[in-house]
């Protein structure tokens, strides 16, 4: 379910809806969080799709300390700025055979 926590993407759709796998909006990091309510409800929205075996990715990850708080709510897969900016398919595929190469 992309998107999670914006637009139709919401409780009802997750307990209806065939989904294995929960992208949680980028609007949870960005700086705007007038009543200081995004962290913990990030944490439980990770802590529930955890305890019903969904994959979580959190999208919109810019900074380290993003990384480490979303690691430490138990947060198991993440894209952003952080990790690449968008690129074409070819710098892709050259990024990933560098990375093997490494390996």
């Amino acid at each position: 379910m992309d998107d999670f926590g914006s637009g139709y993407s919401s409780l009802n759709m997750l307990k209806e809806a065939p989904v294995d796998e929960i992208k949680l909006d980028m609007r949870f990091l960005s700086a705007a969080d007038p009543y200081g309510r995004a962290e913990e409800i990030l944490h439980m929205i990770i802590t529930m799709g955890n305890h019903m075996k969904l994959s979580i990715i959190a999208e919109g990850v810019e900074t380290e300390q993003q990384k480490v708080m979303l690691q430490g709510f138990g947060c198991n897969k993440a894209q952003g700025y952080f990790y690449a900016r968008p690129m074409r398919k070819a710098e892709y595929t050259e990024l990933l055979r560098k990375e093997k190469a490494g390996n």
